[in-house]
C-alpha cells in the first residue's frame, strides 16, 4: 500500500453512511479507512494516529473538522452517483428530488434525459421541520437524500432511496487526496530542507569571527551577526534590525559604498573600542542595488593571527623548534652541574642571555635547553650563525624584505628571522663576528621591539628572547672598538660561562660512552674493554676543540675498528697523532714510527695520513666556501684567530 494511503480516510457523521462506503470500497485496488466521527471519535484523534488529510464524505463533518487536524478534501455528489443511486424501473412515472446540500457537479438535465423523467434538486437545509418533505409526501414523488438529509426523510416517512458516492467517485476522490498529499508531503520536506538550512546558515552567521552587518537601499540594518555586538559593545536584547545604520555607527561608510563598483574592500575604519578592517559589498537582485553588506575584524588581532600563521607555518616548514633539552647535556661534574643549574634558573626569565664558551662545549645546546624549560617551549627556536652569513645579507636575513625592495629580492618578499623567532627565542650564534653597522640595528630591534622591512614603512611589532653565544672574549673587543658597549651591555643581563672539557674531565668517559652508543652500539658492546683503554688515553689530553673535537675522534676511531687489520698499537698512535695536531705541536721525530695496517706489508704511514688529512680539509673548505671559521667548526679543529 502507498505511503499517502496510510495518511488518508473518510469521514462521516453518520455511522450508516460509513458502513456503505465501506462496503462499496471494500472490493477496490485503492483502499482506505473509513471513520464516523462525532463527540466521542473527533478528527483530532485521527490526526494523533498520523492521518493528513480527510475526505468529507457528507457536509454535515465539516463542522467536526477543525483547520489545526490536518488538511480536508470535500466530496460531493455527481451525476454518476445519482443513476447509481435508482434503477429507470424505480422512477418511472415519478418525479425525482436530489436531497442534498453539495449538487454543483451534479447535471440534472443529463439525469432528464436518462431517467425519461423530471429530476429537481432538493435542498434539505431550507426546510423547517421537514415541513417540505411532509407537504411533499406523495406516491408520485421518490427522493434521493444525502447523509444530511437521512433523519428527516425518516421523519416525514418519504419515498426515498440513499444517495450514496458510486464507485468511481470514491475512487477519483482517493486518487486526488493522494496526489494532493504529495504536494503537501513535497512541501513540508521543502519546508524542512529550508529550515534545515536557514539553521544551518545561522549557525556559520553567527559561529564566524568575522562581524557581519547588512542594511537595505534605505540604510537600515536588516541583520548583524552576534560578533557585531561584539564590536560594537551593544546590548543583544536591544536588536540592531530595523534601526539606521548611521544611528548606530557614526561616519559609517555603508550607505556610500552602494554607489561604487564593487564596494570598498580593504578600508580601515575606527570603531569606538577598536580599528577593523572592513569589506564592504552591494547587494545586487535583478540588477538593481538593494543594499549593502560589510565584514569586518579587528585589525591588531588580525595583524597577530597573521604572523602567528606565518610563523607557525615557517617552523614547521624549516624545523624551527628546539630539539635538545637539559637531560641532553651529558657530565656529572661539580662544574657542569653547576652551570646547569644557573641555566635553569635562567629559563623561568625573558632577559637576555650570553653564553660563553670555546668552540665545541655545547653552547647552542644550552641555548636550546634554556627555551624548551621556558614557557616559550610551545615558540619557535631560530638559530642563526652570524659569522655563516655574508655581510651585505644581514639586513635582509634579520629584518626581512618586501617584494621588489632589491634586486635579485623573491617574489613576494621574505620574512626575518625575528619575525619567525615571534613568541620565541631567536639564538644568535657568534655573536662577536657581527660588523658595527648591524650591531646598531640589533640593538635598537632589542629595545624597541620592532622591525622595519627591507623596502617597507610598516613598523612589525616582534616579541622575542634573545640568546646570543661567543667564543671570543667580548670585553676585549669592547675595548678594541670592535664591539659596541651598549650592546654588550643590553645581551649580558644574564650571562652563562661553559667551563671546557680540560676542567672537567671527569665528564669525558659519560659523554664518550653515550656518543658511542649513539653512534655505533654494536662496535662499542663487541669492543667494549678497548673503547675503555681509548677513553682512558682521551682523557690525558686537553681537548682543545673540546666535546666536537673528542666526538670526532671517536667517529674516527670507530670507522678505524670496523677494519680488522688495524691494530692496537695503530689507534693508540692515531689518538696521539691527532692530539699532538690539534695542539701544533710537532711529532717527536724519535719515536718508532707506527703501521696502520699489519697484512702483506701495505704500510700507512705518517706521510700518507698527512695528504688524506689535507684533502680533507681541502674538500670541507670547499663545502663551507672556503669560510676558515665554518671549516674549523666542521672539523672541530681550533681557530686560533677565534
Amino acid at each position: 500500500m502507498a505511503k499517502e494511503l496510510h495518511q488518508i480516510c473518510f469521514i462521516t457523521r453518520f455511522p450508516e453512511y460509513a458502513q456503505k462506503i465501506k462496503e462499496k470500497i471494500s472490493n477496490m485496488k485503492e483502499v482506505c479507512p473509513v471513520f464516523a466521527v462525532g463527540k466521542e471519535f473527533s478528527c483530532r484523534d485521527l490526526a494523533q494516529k498520523g492521518f493528513k488529510l480527510f475526505i468529507l464524505a457528507d457536509d454535515d463533518a465539516i463542522a467536526l473538522y477543525g483547520e489545526d487536524k490536518g488538511d480536508f478534501l470535500r466530496l460531493g455528489f455527481t451525476t454518476m452517483d445519482c443513476i447509481c443511486a435508482v434503477s429507470r424501473e424505480e422512477v418511472a412515472g415519478k418525479k425525482v428530488y436530489v436531497a442534498a446540500e453539495n449538487t454543483g457537479e451534479i447535471h440534472f438535465d443529463v439525469l432528464k434525459n436518462y431517467f425519461q423523467t423530471q429530476v429537481f434538486p432538493f435542498d434539505p437545509c431550507e426546510s423547517r421541520e421537514n415541513e417540505q418533505f411532509i407537504n411533499a409526501n406523495k406516491e408520485d414523488v421518490l427522493y434521493l437524500v444525502a447523509p444530511e438529509a437521512f433523519e428527516g426523510a425518516k421523519k416525514a416517512g418519504v419515498n426515498y432511496r440513499i444517495l450514496c458516492h458510486s464507485q468511481e467517485t470514491l475512487l477519483q476522490s482517493i486518487k486526488a487526496a493522494k496526489e494532493i498529499l504529495k504536494v503537501k508531503n513535497a512541501e513540508i520536506e521543502k519546508n524542512k530542507e529550508i529550515l534545515l538550512r536557514m539553521e544551518q546558515y545561522k549557525v556559520v552567521f553567527n559561529f564566524t569571527n568575522d562581524a557581519i552587518l547588512a542594511t537595505n537601499e534605505n540604510g537600515i540594518i536588516i541583520a548583524a551577526n552576534d560578533m557585531v555586538y561584539k564590536f560594537l559593545k551593544w546590548n543583544p536584547k536591544d536588536r540592531l534590525e530595523g534601526k539606521r545604520i548611521d544611528k548606530v555607527v557614526k561616519g559609517t561608510k555603508m550607505i556610500k559604498a552602494m554607489e561604487k563598483e564593487g564596494g570598498d574592500v580593504g578600508d580601515v575604519f575606527e570603531l569606538p573600542y577598536c580599528t577593523v578592517l572592513t569589506h564592504r559589498i552591494p547587494i545586487e537582485i535583478d540588477g538593481k542595488r538593494k543594499g549593502v553588506v560589510s565584514t569586518f575584524q579587528d585589525l591588531s588581532a588580525l595583524q597577530e593571527h597573521e604572523k602567528n600563521a606565518r610563523v607557525n607555518f615557517y617552523k614547521n616548514k624549516k624545523g624551527f623548534f628546539a630539539k635538545y633539552s637539559f637531560d641532553d647535556i651529558k657530565g656529572s661534574s661539580n662544574k657542569i652541574k653547576e652551570v646547569k643549574n644557573i641555566a635553569k634558573s635562567y629559563a623561568t626569565s625573558n632577559s637576555t642571555v650570553l653564553i660563553l664558551g670555546e668552540t665545541g662545549t655545547g653552547k647552542e645546546l644550552f641555548a636550546q635547553s634554556i627555551h624548551k624549560s621556558s614557557l616559550r617551549a610551545d615558540g619557535p627556536f631560530v638559530a642563526v650563525n652570524c659569522a655563516a652569513i655574508p655581510k651585505n645579507l644581514l639586513e635582509a636575513e634579520f629584518f626581512g624584505y618586501e617584494e621588489g625592495s632589491f634586486t635579485g629580492a623573491s617574489k613576494g618578499g621574505k620574512m626575518g628571522v625575528f619575525e619567525m623567532a615571534h613568541k620565541g627565542t631567536i639564538f644568535l650564534d657568534e655573536i662577536g663576528e657581527m660588523p658595527l653597522s648591524m650591531q646598531a640595528q640589533l640593538l635598537r630591534v632589542i629595545q624597541e621591539k620592532e622591525i622595519r622591512r627591507i623596502g617597507s614603512d610598516k613598523v612589525v611589532p616582534v616579541e622575542v628572547r634573545v640568546i646570543s653565544a661567543t667564543n671570543r672574549d667580548l670585553q676585549g673587543d669592547v675595548k678594541k672598538g670592535r664591539f659596541r658597549e651598549d650592546l654588550f651591555y643590553r645581551l649580558n643581563v644574564l650571562e652563562l660561562k661553559i667551563p671546557p672539557l680540560r676542567e672537567r674531565k671527569e665528564d669525558i668517559k659519560e659523554i664518550s660512552v653515550e656518543y658511542l652508543r649513539s653512534f655505533n652500539i654494536r662496535s662499542y658492546r663487541a669492543n667494549e674493554a678497548l673503547w675503555n683503554e681509548i677513553i682512558e688515553e682521551l682523557e690525558k689530553y686537553d681537548l682543545r676543540g673540546n666535546i666536537r673535537e673528542l666526538q670526532n675522534m671517536l667517529e674516527r676511531l670507530s670507522v678505524m675498528l670496523e677494519n680488522k687489520h688495524i691494530n692496537t698499537n695503530a689507534l693508540f698512535a692515531e689518538i696521539s697523532k691527532g692530539m699532538n695536531d690539534g695542539e701544533n705541536l710537532d711529532y717527536n721525530k724519535n719515536a718508532i714510527p707506527h703501521t696502520l695496517y699489519n697484512d702483506d706489508g701495505n704500510n700507512f704511514g705518517k706521510d700518507e695520513v698527512d695528504r688524506w688529512e689535507k684533502k680533507k680539509i681541502l674538500q670541507a673548505l670547499k663545502n663551507n666556501g672556503f669560510s676558515r671559521t665554518k671549516t674549523a667548526a666542521e672539523l672541530g679543529i681550533w681557530n686560533d684567530e677565534s
